[in-house]
This record gives structure tokens, C-alpha cells and sequence, in this order.
């Protein structure tokens, strides 16, 4: 039965289990070395008397907010996978999740998160690119001690836990797959280069070039913001070249969505005229006319896996590992068409 308005304490709960209120500290904060028929003891009485364990309380004991924060930059699909993915986590475990914005060239933003370190109030923060390229915000890390791990970060160390993906790899396979269809002018859609992910995504472009003997051309390499403006943007430009790309590679699929958008309101047909692939399948790759091609960024699995190595790192126990890299796969859809088969693009008709 469920009390009145008087609070229940942890002493009604021992007694109605029969165990001692340690024991019933250890149940609610979820701690091992309780056998099994005695928690399920305790959780019953809990149950029964409606009792709401004294958060503030525990937090003062064990010194520990049970916060942990995660850093991100600016708005997009990218940051809204994480965050949707991060609300899922939030369910599980012992911990609230803050998801804090963060802007380096804003004091307020620096002296947000500083405060946040200094009094306690997180007990370890999750960084997504860009962040991390941000010096205060490292040095900060480091004379705190503050328990962190980075995702895809700019500058990877082997003492610094972060998890990533295969950027370099996935780049040169979609490139070299690209280069199997027989196109050799292969325009580049490259991303942020402060992201980490984007300078690995062109050095694996640039392999793949390279390996096949194909000539190196700089005017196919456009700087492209990684959203639908950027990729809307730069498309134009590729194909306002004298000699525009028979394909091209967009380094998020966000900004490959605005390629697309500005090919269609070129009347250049994908993939009859020119042929588009991207990195990411974190928008509507698959939801859109034609498919999109991508190379698959496994962002939720490194969400997940880089919550998981800090709830770790704040609990003391050490992870078997400290860097993780999931890898990329190729999905083939309907944009990508050899040159033999697409019908060559009029640049005089071009708007």
C-alpha cells in the first residue's frame, strides 16, 4: 500500500525487508554484493511503502552529482542524432544526461562549462567535434581531471579515451568504388577542417586518387559547410566548372541533400548527368528520390559506446579499452551511374 504524506525513510525499508539500511542503500544505488532473493526483497518493500530515495542526499555522501554532460556545437542532423540517441541512454542506468552547447568564441559558453567542472555539478562530460579543438576547453579538461571522452577528436592521443570511425577508410573505398564506375573527375564536397573526421575523409579521397593514377585536381575540392546550404552551394560551383564532375562526393549526407537540390533546380538528373554519394546516412539518405549512396557513419554506436566508457571512467573502474573505432560501410542506392551510361551535361544550358 502507498503511504500518506509523510515521507517514508530508508529505516521503514530495512525493517519491512529485514536487512539493514545499508543494504538497502546498496539496492538503490544499484551496487553489487546483495544476493539476489534480498534485493528483490528490498525492491519490494520499496514498492510497497512508495519510497523515494533522498537524491540530494546521496549526493552529498557519495560526492558525486550522477550528471554527466554532453558538449555539442552548433545545430544539425549530426547533433540531432546524438541528442535523440543520448535520451534513449538517458533511461538506463543511474544517471541525468545534460546536453550543454558550446561555443568557443563566447566567454559565456566558456564560463558555462567551467562552472559546470568546478562545482561539481557534472561528474564527467562527453566532447563532440568541433569542441575539442578548442585549447580553454582542454586545458580546462586537464587541470580538473574531470573524467572525459572524445568523440572523433581533432587531435587523438593514446592516453585520452575517444571513439571514432573508419573516416579514412570509408572515404577511399566510396572514391575508389566511384572510380570503378569510370568517373575520373570526382568533385569533393569537403567539410569542416576543423572536424578530425573531414581531413581523414579527404586524405582517404586523396589515396584513392592517387592509387589509381588518376591526375590530381585541386577546382574538384570545394570547401562546404556540413549542412544543406553548404552542399547546395558548392554543387553550383562544381558545376559551374568548365569541365564539371561526372560525380560527386559529398562529406555528409546533409550537405549531399543540398547537392541534390541544386542539381535538380540545375535540371541535371541524378545519376543520368552526374552522379552523387555522400558520408553519414544520418539524415534521409534512404528517403529521398534517387537514394542516396553512403558511406554508413555508425554515429549512434559511438554515442552509446562513448557514454559508456565515461559512466566507467566516473565509477573508477578502468576500460579494456580506451580508443574505439567502429567501422564504415558502403550502402548502395540508386544515385551513382558509370559516365559511359550518363548523358554528358550541357554546360552552355546551365543557370
Amino acid at each position: 500500500m502507498m503511504r500518506g504524506k509523510l515521507a517514508v525513510t530508508i529505516k521503514e525499508v530495512a525493517r519491512l525487508a529485514g536487512c539493514s539500511m545499508k543494504t538497502v542503500s546498496r539496492v538503490v544505488n544499484d551496487e553489487p554484493h546483495v544476493k539476489p532473493e534480498l534485493r528483490e526483497r528490498v525492491l519490494d518493500a520499496i514498492t510497497e511503502l512508495g519510497y523515494v530515495p533522498n537524491i540530494s542526499a546521496r549526493q552529498l555522501v557519495q560526492k558525486k552529482s550522477y550528471v554527466i554532460c554532453i558538449l555539442l556545437h552548433s545545430s544539425g542532423s549530426f547533433q540531432s542524432t546524438v541528442i535523440s540517441k543520448v535520451l534513449d541512454l538517458g533511461y538506463e542506468g543511474n544517471y541525468e544526461i545534460l546536453v550543454q552547447t558550446y561555443y568557443p568564441s563566447f566567454s559565456r559558453s566558456r564560463d558555462k562549462i567551467a562552472a559546470l567542472i568546478q562545482q561539481k555539478r557534472i561528474d564527467g562530460l562527453v566532447t563532440t567535434p568541433p569542441c575539442d579543438s578548442d585549447p580553454f576547453l582542454i586545458d580546462l579538461i586537464k587541470k580538473s581531471g574531470i573524467a572525459h571522452v572524445h568523440i572523433a577528436p581533432l587531435q587523438p592521443t593514446g592516453g585520452t579515451p575517444y571513439v571514432s570511425a573508419e573516416d579514412f577508410t570509408g572515404a577511399y573505398q566510396m572514391t575508389e568504388h566511384l572510380i570503378h564506375h569510370g568517373h575520373r573527375r570526382i568533385g569533393l564536397l569537403m567539410g569542416l577542417r576543423n572536424h578530425r573526421s573531414s581531413l581523414d575523409r579527404l586524405f582517404g579521397y586523396k589515396a584513392a586518387i592517387e592509387t589509381h593514377s588518376i591526375s590530381f585536381d585541386v577546382k574538384y575540392l570545394v570547401d562546404s559547410e556540413n549542412n544543406f546550404p553548404g552542399g547546395y552551394n558548392a554543387a553550383r560551383m562544381l558545376m559551374g566548372l568548365p569541365e564539371p564532375p561526372t560525380a560527386i562526393f559529398a562529406l555528409s549526407d546533409e550537405a549531399a541533400a543540398g547537392a541534390l537540390y541544386a542539381l535538380n533546380e540545375l535540371k541535371i538528373d541524378v545519376p543520368g548527368q552526374v552522379s552523387l554519394a555522400a558520408f553519414g546516412d544520418i539524415t534521409h539518405s534512404n528517403e529521398i528520390w534517387p537514394g542516396i549512396s553512403v558511406v554508413k557513419y555508425p554515429l549512434e554506436q559511438i554515442v552509446d559506446k562513448s557514454v559508456c566508457l565515461l559512466i566507467e571512467l566516473v565509477e573508477g573502474r578502468q576500460p579494456k579499452e580506451r580508443q574505439i573505432i567502429f567501422p564504415t560501410r558502403i550502402i548502395h542506392r540508386g544515385s551513382i551511374l558509370s559516365p559511359r551510361n550518363q548523358i554528358p551535361f550541357n554546360t552552355e544550358g546551365k543557370t
